[in-house]
Formats: C-alpha cells, sequence, structure tokens
C-alpha cells in the first residue's frame, strides 16, 4: 500500500493578499489563522511552503468565519497572477498563452504538490484541469474555486478581462448562492464533476501574452527547476509528458528532443528522466494515442482517415492495426458495436 510520507505543500504566494480580504469582510484575521496555526509572517516570503491541508483550511474558516460562503470564488477573481509567485510569473512572461499553460503544467509541482494540472483535449475545446489528490485533504471547496479564478486571471491577461470560458466545473456540490459563480465567470457552472476544470477553445491558445518577458522568465525557470519534485512521482511525470504528446500530435507523431525542449531539457536529459522513471517514450506515446483514438472514435462525423492522421498515422492501415491491438477490433467495427451503446469521450470521462 502506498502512503504518503510528508504533508502536501503549497507556496504562501498563493495566500497573497488574504489577510486584507477577511478584513474586508468583517473578519477577524488573529482568530482565523489561529485556528489554522497558521503565523501571519507566514506569508511574508513567497518562497515560503504551508501545508496544503492548513492553506485549504485558512480559506475554509474565512468564509465561515466572514459569513461569506463565497470567499474563494471573490478570492480568486480578484487575484492578479503575479501574485501568484514563481509560477504565476513564468506564465505571464512566456510568449503565448500555450507556452504559459504548458510552462504551468510542467512546473506546477514546484507550486504546490500532491496535486494534478494540466490540459484535456475535447476535439476543438480543451479543459484546465485542477484538483487535489492528497486523499486527506477534505476541505477543498474553497480551494478549487479560488484556483480556478487565478487561471481565469491568467486567460484574461491574455485574451483581455471581458474573456469568458465555455464553461466552469467544480467537484464539490452544488452551493448555496450558487448563481454567483456564473456571474463572476460569465459562463455556465456545474457541480458534482469528477474534477474542477474549465473549458476554452483551442484558439484561445495563440494569443499573446502582453508581459511577455523572456529574460525573466530565464531567471525564474532554475528555482522552478530546483524546486520540482517530478522525479519523486512518476506517476505525475508520466501524465504530463503524455499530455505534452497529446498536444503535440499531428500528421507526425512529436519526437523525443522536441518534447524535451517544451521541459526545458537536452535529449540526452529528457531520456535520464525517462530512464529514471522506468518509461518509454514509445509507451508513452502509444498510450497518449490510446487514450485520444477512442476519444475521437466515439465522433462518427469524424472519417476515419482523418483520425489516423490526427494521431500521427500516414496511412489508415497503420492506425487500424493499432487500434486493433489495443482494442481487439477494427476501428469500424468498435465504432459500429458502440454506436449502439453510447461510451462517454476520454475527455469528458475525465472532466464529467
Amino acid at each position: 500500500m502506498n502512503t504518503i510520507a510528508e504533508p502536501s505543500k503549497v507556496l504562501a504566494s498563493a495566500a497573497t493578499g488574504v489577510a486584507g480580504m477577511i478584513e474586508a469582510n468583517n473578519g477577524d484575521v488573529d482568530s482565523i489563522f489561529g485556528t489554522t496555526s497558521i503565523h501571519l509572517e507566514d506569508l511574508n516570503s513567497p518562497i515560503t511552503e504551508l501545508s496544503l491541508q492548513q492553506f485549504c483550511l485558512l480559506f475554509t474558516e474565512a468564509a465561515k468565519q466572514t459569513g461569506n460562503d463565497n470567499f474563494g470564488l471573490h478570492f480568486g477573481a480578484q487575484f492578479e497572477p503575479k501574485k501568484l509567485g514563481a509560477i504565476g510569473y513564468a506564465a505571464i512572461s512566456s510568449p503565448t498563452l500555450s507556452t504559459a499553460l504548458r510552462n504551468m503544467e510542467v512546473y506546477f509541482p514546484a507550486h504546490q504538490d500532491q496535486s494534478s494540472f494540466g490540459l484535456i483535449h475535447d476535439c476543438d475545446v480543451l479543459w484546465l484541469s485542477y484538483r487535489i489528490l492528497d486523499p486527506r485533504i477534505a476541505h477543498r471547496r474553497q480551494d478549487a474555486e479560488l484556483s480556478i479564478g487565478m487561471f481565469w486571471n491568467i486567460f484574461r491577461r491574455a485574451l483581455g478581462r471581458s474573456w469568458s470560458p465555455l464553461e466552469v466545473r467544480f467537484e464539490h456540490g452544488e452551493p448555496d448562492y450558487a448563481a454567483e459563480h456564473e456571474t463572476v465567470f460569465g459562463a455556465p457552472v456545474l457541480f458534482g464533476r469528477r474534477t474542477n476544470a474549465m473549458a476554452f477553445r483551442r484558439s484561445d491558445l495563440d494569443a499573446l501574452m502582453p508581459d511577455q518577458d523572456p529574460y525573466l522568465f530565464s531567471i525564474i525557470e532554475p528555482f522552478l527547476q530546483s524546486r520540482c519534485r517530478l522525479h519523486d512521482n512518476p506517476e505525475a511525470f508520466a501524465s504530463i509528458v503524455r499530455n505534452q504528446i497529446k498536444l503535440n500530435l499531428s500528421t507526425t507523431p512529436p519526437t523525443i528532443p522536441e518534447i524535451a525542449r517544451i521541459f526545458g531539457l537536452s535529449e540526452c536529459q529528457f531520456q535520464n528522466e525517462l530512464d529514471m522513471h522506468g518509461l518509454s517514450f514509445q509507451d508513452l506515446l502509444r498510450a497518449a494515442r490510446q487514450e485520444l483514438s477512442l476519444h475521437y472514435i466515439n465522433d462518427t462525423d469524424m472519417p476515419l482517415t482523418e483520425v489516423a492522421l490526427l494521431l500521427g498515422y500516414s496511412e489508415l492501415s497503420a492506425f487500424s492495426r493499432a487500434f486493433r491491438n489495443w482494442t481487439g477490433m477494427s476501428p469500424h467495427r468498435y465504432r459500429a458495436a458502440h454506436k449502439a451503446t453510447p461510451q462517454p469521450r476520454t475527455a469528458e470521462a475525465e472532466i464529467s
């Protein structure tokens, strides 16, 4: 049985400004911080680590003691990306929104551990998904709402203050005053889903970051690399690599050097990371293709030749052989068998 030896951590920068918001909501800062065993001075340094469990409890208590049930929602909605610390600066100093999200995905473990952050494909729609994985943390609602709000503001940095997602989803049940969530995000909001996620158009990724600064990023990246704990979490590393492969699949599959550059590594360094985790790039490529194939195959309007091209196969016959190895059926037969009893699409299954 796997056990989590160390408490999950988050950088204190994620709580920047919380004391002021507590006061603005007529709350007692000393009482709320005392309940959570966090010292106010812990927030003075953006590189100080807080217990993720205590961090979540801080916002739960703030909502409870101020009587503002949507405290986390309001906190995240007004949170400026640069206040997020190193990972926030890594995002806003990136050249495009696509690069910003990629950098956040690669380096998110440096900001917060025992959590998942990544992009899920759904044809022309992408989902930014976030979820705490530490089973010991029970009070997650406020954190989920403030985190999605923080990520939303990174999008608005690139796309303008009036930008809204296509849809927002939360894993917690529907709270009182849920209508306010749709007002804040300007989009439909669903509750009781598998993860916390925000949908947006693939074309949004091309937006330029107005504060792009390669020099600033070059200063921040070594700090993030030094803190990144992906080498301690093979499953998280494998998941991130698979996601990057899926993001870069086209008429030709991505190569090891191409994926290595995304991680800021040389080909040799990236191969060493794979070896250290006991991973094979070809196995990850195969897994990424398989996951996407099951997603695309359920779209009966998409010709199988197009599916093959999207997965990096030059010929339908090559895709058909691979698909038969994965499922025991040809793509035609699989599509026909599942047409009568529709199955949830891969991406939808991850976020529903």
